[in-house]
């Protein structure tokens, strides 16, 4: 697949310095993080500049315009996931803040929510928040991360007062993509609803919602757009009107509702508008909808056959390396490659790929802990031991690996410099490595002498 029509070529060509005075072309393997915005979204935004205005306010041209374009955006991005019109799609300014909206909704109703070992802590902490650990059971995956439904199962029959089940659609550190459908048939059955961090998802699979008279139906969706080839900024989460119009709103103030009467009786909009307080993010909404049509356009699948290829490439061109352990299995795989070198810590590794070989990585436990705990077989003594280190300031020991992410960006070029590297540090091994990077003593962090 030809990728460099797609991204601005500034972006693609981008140059570092590398620490012995070297320029060469950055190669980005943290796209679970981040990726670089379609060129057809910047432009879009460009596009939208001169008409733009006040969204559902004004009774100018340009406010219209933008009020159009706004909406139009919103149902691009409702037919993308597949909601129906009984569905609301609500816009935050991430994945994060759409869970917290969803938790602190969801709180107002009686029962428990049950979250995986395996959820970022975007899809754990706002649960426990609301919820409290009283209310919040957590479920146990197998040994390499992986749901088990006879497990869940186990769970929903002893605890008849389970209301939601929150679940990964993929995970930010395996890549491992749970049968979200037939978690949710089950779910159905047991009178729960689920709810779906679909934020390493959506870019790479696609999704249908499916009608609510379909038992394995997904109940709520949440993703972020800068994860999906759009900026920084725009969060969605996408839900059943029933719910969201028999809740109060996360946000009150500008916007989100019609009249307040003298008596301070605050009336409120019977549509999506009870959610969309404020001033909204009309070109994060808008730029986020053409990246959505420029991945219709391309084909999903085809996407997801292009990037595999290239985790393919890499995943064996790795596994062929003395010294470096691989963190997922090849028939597992997804777009993440979790792995590190013998001797080396994590971020080591890391800032030597960036420093010395131009390539982004990312080391560390990447917000989800238990599964990164799980993966390297941290033990309950340990994790005591840990727990009081970082209490004292000392982040060194916390479990870390190190994550290559690819997306729609990348090339076999990349794969190459990131095999030829991970080979030359190992055949160079920690030692070599020592003279040049200082660690600090508190924590993971290591920099150039």
């Amino acid at each position: 697949m030809e990728v460099y029509n797609l991204f601005p070529e500034r972006a693609l060509s981008y140059v570092v310095e590398l620490q012995n005075g070297k320029r060469v072309r950055y190669v980005n393997l943290d796209n679970a993080a981040t990726t670089i915005p379609f060129s057809s979204a910047l432009e879009r935004i460009a596009s939208e500049v001169s008409s733009y205005g006040s969204v559902h306010r004004g009774a100018g041209q340009k406010s219209k315009v933008t009020t159009d374009n706004y909406e139009a955006a919103r149902k691009t991005i409702a037919d993308f996931v597949g909601a129906s019109s009984e569905n609301y799609v609500i816009f935050t300014k991430n994945t994060t803040e759409s869970v917290n909206l969803a938790a602190t909704l969801w709180k107002e109703f009686n029962g428990k929510v049950l979250v995986s070992d395996i959820e970022h802590s975007s899809n754990l902490l706002p649960w426990l928040q609301q919820e409290g650990r009283e209310n919040l059971l957590q479920y146990k995956t197998t040994a390499d991360g992986r749901i088990d439904l006879a497990e869940i199962e186990k769970i929903l029959q002893a605890n008849d007062d389970i209301k939601l089940l929150a679940i990964t659609g993929s995970s930010n550190i395996t890549g491992y993509k749970p049968d979200i459908h037939a978690i949710a048939e089950l779910c159905h059955r047991y009178k729960a609803k689920i709810f779906v961090d679909a934020c390493q998802l959506l870019q790479h699979k696609q999704l249908d919602i499916l009608s609510d008279i379909d038992p394995r139906h997904i109940d709520f969706v949440a993703f972020s757009g800068h994860k999906m080839y759009a900026p920084f900024g725009i969060g969605v989460l996408v839900g059943p009107k029933e719910f969201f119009d028999a809740s109060e709103p996360y946000q009150i103030g500008g916007g989100n509702l019609p009249y307040i009467r003298r008596d301070l009786e605050v009336l409120r909009y019977s549509t999506v508008q009870t959610f969309d307080p404020g001033t909204p993010n009309a070109f994060g909404v808008i730029a986020l909808a053409e990246s959505i049509q420029k991945l219709q356009e391309l084909g999903v699948e085809r996407i997801a056959k292009y990037e595999h290829s290239l985790v393919e490439r890499a995943f064996d061109g790795l596994q062929s390396i003395d010294g470096v352990r691989l963190y997922v299995q090849r028939d597992a795989l997804g777009v993440v490659i979790p792995f590190e070198i013998d001797g080396f810590h994590a971020k080591l590794t890391a800032e030597i790929l960036a420093q010395e070989y131009g390539i982004g990585t990312r080391a560390g436990s990447f917000c989800t802990y238990e599964l990164v705990r799980k993966l390297k077989g941290t033990t309950v003594k340990e994790d005591r031991i840990i727990a009081e280190e970082v209490k004292q300031g000392i982040t060194k020991n916390i479990p870390a690996v190190v994550r290559a992410s690819f997306g729609l960006s990348n090339t076999l070029e990349d794969v190459e410099r990131l095999v030829g590297a991970v080979a030359e540090i190992t055949q160079n091994g920690a030692s070599f490595y020592e003279i040049r990077y200082k660690e600090d003593d508190t924590n993971e962090s290591y920099t150039l002498r």
